[in-house]
């Protein structure tokens, strides 16, 4: 029985490792995006966004008038963005500090807000499987901005509570998982609005992203992340394609996604509608 399980580990091995070497070797290239607002029928605000990479790593965003430039430490994962306006003094600069093990230890934000320029610190903190985040602002005479604990079970961040400044929770989000992926976020302290998720059975574009950018430690430093920069959506960390987002929270919108795939099952274009009909969004993805 022994040589029998052992030799059919040698015949499954090379298929395991191949599969490995094949999901590390795809790299983004390059991904093109056009969103469209349509004010009306007939012609609609156009916004053209351009995210280049080098060996899977994004190097920069240029939307319309404004890039944001990527930096990486000596590991490899994300250590700075600056985002400039061009023909501008106008500039926003963002750095990351890991600790030993590669978890976020800082986030600091630097931009101008009402004519003068502020520094936002997020200081991260790890007591077992709960992650505190602590904001504080120069410009702010009471200091403290947001209080926010996570909870991580099976490495993933199962809830997220608010605290005011008297420490009560006055708004508290959990997070429901199905193969890998974030189908649902429910407020259970605030609103009591949920937002549903369906997902293909594809490989994710995002996932490589965010994998790239933060490392080992992405499916924790990305929900921390998202709350204050909207480029790295919470739901990219799910393994595979978000397919549709509906909510019951007021004024929330809709939406849905339809893709083309290359012959790896990564995506090669995607459609976005929002439920209104105004807003479409054209999205392609270029590879290695």
């Amino acid at each position: 029985m022994k040589t029998y399980i052992i030799a059919l580990f040698l015949m499954v091995y090379p298929c395991l490792t191949h599969s490995q070497v094949s999901d590390n070797s795809v790299k983004l290239k390059q991904i093109n995006i056009i969103k469209t607002n349509f004010r009306n029928l007939k012609s609609g605000e156009i916004v053209n966004k351009t995210i280049l990479f080098n060996d899977g790593k994004i190097q920069s965003i240029k939307t319309s008038d404004v890039i944001q430039s990527f930096f990486y430490n000596p590991k490899g994962l994300l250590d700075m963005t600056v985002k400039e306006r061009q023909a501008s003094n106008w500039k926003e600069v963002v750095n990351y500090t890991y600790n030993n093990e590669d978890q976020l230890v800082k986030f600091v934000k630097k931009y101008e807000e009402g004519g003068e320029l502020v520094t936002k610190t997020v200081a991260v903190s790890y007591e077992g499987s709960r992650v505190k985040a602590i904001t504080k602002k120069s410009n702010s005479h009471q200091t403290l901005i947001d209080d926010i604990e996570y909870v991580v079970e099976n490495g993933l961040v199962a809830r997220r509570s608010s605290r005011d400044r008297n420490k009560q929770i006055f708004n508290k989000i959990e997070y429901v998982y199905f193969k890998d992926n974030i189908i649902r976020h429910k407020v259970m302290i605030g609103d009591k609005s949920m937002n549903n998720y369906t997902f293909d059975d594809k490989n994710s574009a995002d996932l490589l992203i965010v994998q790239n950018l933060f490392g080992k430690n992405y499916k924790v430093i990305v929900p921390l992340i998202s709350f204050h920069e909207d480029e790295f959506a919470l739901g990219s960390i799910s393994i595979n394609n978000e397919l549709s987002f509906a909510s019951t929270a007021l004024n929330a919108i809709g939406k849905t996604k339809k893709y083309k795939y290359n012959t790896l099952n990564y995506p090669s274009a995607c459609s976005i509608i929002e439920e209104n009909g105004i807003v479409k969004t054209e999205v392609n993805y270029l590879y290695e």
